[in-house]
């Protein structure tokens, strides 16, 4: 898929030139398709979100008892590494028992892994870093903090991998009512809000959509998701629009001292978010294209700075927004070809390959999966759960788009999965299951 032929306007302002730069977008049939200067576009920031960063290790045993006896006689409050934070237990969904809070600082500790012993190693910390603690801090000295963190929570602890979401801000575009149809992607999820007048957010994990406003999420939360939202909107819902406004003037500050940020005019972001595992696969698979070697460390925050330029150019690829069969719409040309993230510590390695691994399992019957899904759904009738709500488990399993591309190799969709699970599930109950 190509990217239309780019103009730029000449000194006198009526004049166009072409250049690869341009913002002027034409057709070779059929004349202009956009023009970016009437519509005053910028980019006002790029930005790395937010930041999820894995340890492994076993708990340590001291610091668990002091959590939860704190927990036990109701204490709210915990001081630890020097600062006070709420304490209280976590819902399953995280995976964690506990967690620790400061919004102040902007970092949330998940500790005690649901399903893992204490004394087991596993993944028993969670650490998520918000914009403004990443904002304060270079990557190494992120590292450390979180490094310090993690030798006082866990034994023998390790960094394993972060999740992190990559933003870029722009004013003068916004999505069309037919952006989803446009929109072309592996994933077979793709969500679409409109006119609902309340939204939640948990940092950037966006549950809702804002009234009058468009918000879009294609793909997996446990794989490569692209979400596109009103951001004005969205920093004034959590209260954080002074703190964005103020980044949005820095990034668009002129020589002579002046802002290009346009105070009446929404933002809107465009942000790839990897999953914990698609980093890891990128560190097994990314190689030297040379040697053949696989040479990447993907496993703390600096380490993967240093790559972001290329995790966004992967995720444009992954996710293309067409304006016609043949050619890419304008902005996701802009957004390819323009985007330029300015950590000092970044870098696009053209010597790397950059590839994801993906386990094979070319022997691998699904059976496994059968006796998962039907053991989950025996468990949930014996306690006359209702299906949406065992359906809801089944689809936040990390597993379940595992499942699903198994099921879709043997030709049966994800809605002929589900209507299958309803069936059985149906039949269950009717067994007397409950009783």
């Amino acid at each position: 898929m190509k990217s239309l032929e780019r103009y730029a306007l000449s000194d006198n302002g009526t004049d166009t030139i072409t250049d690869d730069k341009g913002l002027l977008f034409v057709h070779p049939r059929y004349g202009k398709v956009a023009d970016f200067y009437q519509d005053n576009f910028q980019i006002v920031g790029t930005y790395v979100d937010t930041l999820r960063q894995l340890y492994r290790g076993q708990m340590n045993p001291d610091f668990l008892v002091n959590c939860e006896e704190s927990i036990e006689f109701g204490e709210k409050t915990f001081r630890f590494m020097g600062y006070d934070w709420l304490l209280g237990k976590s819902g399953k969904a995280s995976g964690y028992q506990y967690r620790l809070q400061n919004n102040d600082l902007g970092l949330i500790i998940f500790f005690k892994m649901f399903h893992s012993k204490a004394e087991s190693i596993g993944s028993h910390l969670k650490i998520e870093c918000s914009p403004w603690f990443l904002d304060n801090r270079k990557p190494t000295a992120v590292d450390k903090f979180l490094d310090k963190i993690a030798k006082k929570v866990l034994n023998c602890a390790e960094p394993h991998y972060p999740a992190i979401h990559l933003a870029v801000d722009v004013q003068g575009w916004k999505p069309d009512s037919d952006f989803s149809d446009r929109m072309l992607c592996r994933s077979r999820r793709i969500s679409q809000y409109n006119g609902i007048d309340k939204a939640e957010f948990n940092f950037s994990e966006i549950s809702g959509i804002y009234d009058r406003s468009q918000s879009f999420k294609f793909g997996s939360a446990g794989a490569v998701q692209l979400a596109v939202y009103n951001k004005t909107v969205q920093a004034r819902s959590i209260d954080k629009f002074d703190y964005m406004e103020h980044k949005w003037e820095e990034s668009t500050k002129l020589s002579n001292g002046s802002v290009g940020y346009n105070t009446e005019q929404d933002v809107f972001r465009v942000e790839l978010r990897y999953h914990h595992s698609v980093i890891q696969q990128f560190a097994l698979g990314t190689c030297n294209k040379e040697t053949g070697e696989v040479v990447l460390k993907l496993k703390t925050y600096s380490q993967v700075v240093k790559h972001i330029q290329a995790l966004w150019q992967y995720g444009l690829t992954s996710f293309k927004l067409k304006y016609n069969s043949n050619y890419l719409d304008p902005i996701w040309t802009v957004l390819q070809e323009d985007i330029v993230f300015t950590f000092p510590e970044s870098s696009y390695d053209k010597n790397l390959h950059y590839k994801r691994y993906y386990k094979k399992a070319t022997s691998f019957s699904g059976k496994n999966y059968q006796l998962y899904m039907g053991n989950f759904l025996s468990a949930c009738a014996r306690k006359s759960t209702p299906f949406k709500k065992v359906l809801r488990e089944l689809q936040g399993s990390m597993i379940w788009s595992d499942i699903a591309l198994h099921y879709e190799k043997s030709q049966t969709t994800e809605n002929q999965l589900i209507e299958r699970l309803k069936e059985s599930y149906q039949e269950r109950l009717l067994l007397g299951y409950s009783i």
